[in-house]
């Protein structure tokens, strides 16, 4: 009866263990030195409605809201190149479009902070990303119909187009070589630790540039907003899904346009990260810049716009490198083992 308990005690050490590592199990990893051959990040399901009042009403049989329900985005690099992947509710070709798979748009931004040539503005979408998140180079996932077919953007402008994409099981994968995507100023070696801005928008053909614009109620385009009006004109995220921690995070920044001022919605990269708030309303923090002062610690530098104001309000603030959570993990993780270890060996005697 004690040896039965002991087993019990020691299974559920095991699994409390297995539970505080596959919380940060990336981050994890990065600590500990250990490889990493392939990321996986997974998006909430049911949130292809944009800033969360986006609904469909074109052709019922080509725009579906689970045709860009963004479920999952891999990536992981090889001698062959970077191969992303990004999956579906549900992925078909009510088009016909050439590359097997349409209506749905993805564009790809990936932000290393080493790369010298960034940028914020995304490629048409409404949409740009945070001084802290510039992207170094943009991958397009297009169906091949009107203008919209796959290529490689880089922060200067330079495009590439590619071919190497195919379908299956409710995925669209891309291969990019490795010249191309060491031309972009990226560090290969660091991958790992790159962050991601993936947005799903849609093919329109009635579209000057071939992505969706979000229409009125009555109107003729497939996606309608109730806030499409006058003055939001040319606002509106050009996006129907973002990878995103929760859908209250996507629709929180997509929601961070301004009609007052004229501006487009400010969004953050994905894994987001440690010591920056998520874009909200205006008067909510910008890290403008920040700096490594030891190998424990990060100092940012913050800047807080005032409305209606030219004054901003700065100030310097230091945060642990990885992350408390992390520290607290790894020392509960080292505890659960050495009991574990106390446990199976009373268990042998």
């Amino acid at each position: 009866m004690r040896r039965d308990s002991l087993r019990l005690l020691a299974v559920l050490a095991i699994l409390a263990v297995a539970t505080s590592i596959s919380l940060s199990s990336t981050l994890l990893l990065r600590t500990l030195g250990i490889e990493v051959t392939e990321l996986r990040f997974f998006d909430p399901e049911g949130d292809s409605d944009g800033t969360g009042d986006y609904y469909y009403s074109g052709d019922g049989d080509v725009y579906k809201p689970e045709y860009f329900d963004l479920v999952e985005y891999r990536v992981s690099v090889a001698d062959a190149g970077v191969m992303l992947a990004v999956r579906f509710k549900e992925l078909e070709n009510p088009l016909k479009a050439p590359l097997g798979f349409s209506p749905q748009v993805i564009h790809i931004y990936v932000v290393d902070d080493r790369c010298t040539v960034r940028k914020v503005e995304t490629l048409g979408l409404n949409i740009r990303l945070r001084a802290i998140d510039s992207w170094c180079y943009a991958v397009v996932i297009a169906p091949g119909l009107g203008n919209l077919v796959p290529q490689l953007v880089y922060a200067d402008g330079t495009i590439v187009c590619i071919d190497a994409t195919h379908v299956e099981n409710k995925t669209i994968y891309v291969r990019i070589p490795l010249n191309l995507v060491q031309k972009a100023g990226v560090d290969l070696g660091k991958w790992s630790e790159w962050r991601y801005l993936v947005a799903v928008s849609a093919y329109d053909p009635n579209s000057p540039d071939g992505l969706i614009e979000v229409g009125p109620e009555g109107g003729t385009s497939p996606v309608v907003s109730r806030a499409v009006g006058n003055l939001t004109r040319g606002l509106l995220p050009r996006v129907l899904d973002i990878l995103a921690e929760s859908r209250e995070d996507q629709y929180r920044m997509l929601r961070t346009y301004s009609i007052e001022q004229g501006d487009i919605a400010v969004v953050a990269a994905y894994p987001y990260l440690h010591g920056y708030q998520l874009p909200a309303e205006r008067t909510v923090v910008e890290v403008l810049t920040h700096t490594v002062v030891s190998p424990m610690t990060e100092t940012f530098v913050k800047v807080y716009p005032l409305p209606n104001a030219t004054l901003t309000v700065v100030e310097s603030v230091q945060v642990p490198k990885y992350g408390i959570e992390l520290y607290a993990l790894a020392a509960l993780s080292v505890a659960l083992t050495v009991a574990l270890a106390l446990v199976l060996r009373r268990a042998k005697l």
